[in-house]
């Protein structure tokens, strides 16, 4: 394997132990991918200096920019770990916990849920997935876990850890990526390609299709409703939306645990739809039940014949936007 290693997670001490047993066992350097703060959300981390780019194990910090310290060491090509400490793998999914409590206002670090995010993103992003201290885990609660995690990143591998040279030993499979975003669960479920290398029947992977933009008032007792499980355990959903009191504007839908955002993506011009797209991964989810909740907070057949005009007026209660720009190609075509 010539591509960096590369060891993520959000449990630090046992990340950071398995990136120093892999660079001892393979022979590597091991470098310590850290976030400067500039004050920016997406500042790139300063890894210690190195004179290899390519063989050598890269310990990348819980708060960094995992997409983009991805593509800084290879992207697609690099081997990407993500280390999973079976004792509480699913706590750190549910967890309202920001990801640096002494985050500046602003700083999405500091968002409610930002660490339970993290956790959901090392997780999608991974070309392989490793537990440590799965010992002292009952082996039912471990087949979850591992569902769970496939159901996160289905073309991911999925190991209990032995040792890191036989963590490491089968290839990841790539099919073809172009980045890798492409591995989340998420998208392959929108992309009709959602196929889980594990499965349990307690963790399901859903996906809601509506025309209709959400009413944010009924939508936000809707969340309210799946956060207190009327639908199940609602783990991890993200995918795009619409709210009628917006219009003309996609949006972001992105929930892990208790913590909800919902950002715009850019204006257009109406022609990407008006509606829903999400994928939804959780345990014991009912889709009748999880369908009906969101399709209640859908505009009703005398909503949508009254018009954007009528909806401006509706109650509102989610966070307020900054100005959106036309940042979508329809915008401006």
């Amino acid at each position: 394997m010539d591509a960096t290693i590369a060891i993520m997670g959000v449990c630090a001490p046992e990340r950071l132990a398995y990136a120093e047993r892999t660079a001892t066992a393979t022979g590597r350097a091991l470098h310590l991918a850290r976030r400067t703060d500039h004050g920016t959300a997406h500042t790139l981390p300063r890894p210690r200096p190195r004179t290899d780019d390519g063989r050598i194990v890269v310990d990348l910090g819980t708060d960094v920019d995992l997409v983009h310290t991805l593509l800084s060491h290879g992207g697609v090509a690099a081997e990407a770990v993500c280390i999973v400490d079976a004792r509480h793998m699913i706590g750190d999914l549910l967890e309202d916990a920001a990801l640096v409590a002494s985050a500046r206002p602003g700083d999405p670090r500091g968002d409610v849920g930002a660490r339970a995010r993290q956790a959901a993103t090392a997780l999608e992003l991974a070309t392989r997935i490793v537990w440590v201290n799965w010992e002292q885990v009952p082996t039912a609660a471990l087949a979850v876990q591992m569902a769970l995690a496939s159901h996160l990143n289905p073309a991911a591998i999925v190991r209990l850890s032995l040792d890191p040279l036989r963590d490491l030993a089968s290839p990841a499979v790539r099919d073809g990526e172009s980045e890798v975003l492409e591995r989340a669960g998420w998208v392959r479920a929108l992309n009709d390609e959602h196929d889980p290398y594990m499965s349990d029947r307690r963790v399901r992977t859903l996906r809601y299709d509506q025309v209709r933009p959400f009413h944010p008032g009924r939508l936000m007792a809707a969340l309210d409703r799946l956060d207190d499980g009327a639908a199940g355990r609602l783990v991890r959903s993200a995918g795009f939306c619409r709210l009628a009191t917006r219009p003309g504007i996609l949006a972001r839908w992105e929930q892990v645990g208790s913590a909800m955002w919902i950002e715009p993506i850019g204006a257009d011009d109406g022609r990407m739809g008006l509606g829903q797209e999400i994928a939804l991964t959780g345990l014991d989810l009912s889709p009748a039940v999880l369908g009906r909740l969101l399709d209640d907070a859908a505009l009703t057949d005398d909503e949508i014949a009254a018009g954007p005009a009528a909806w401006a007026h509706y109650e509102d209660p989610l966070p307020a936007w900054s100005v959106v720009g036309s940042s979508l190609p329809d915008a401006t075509e």
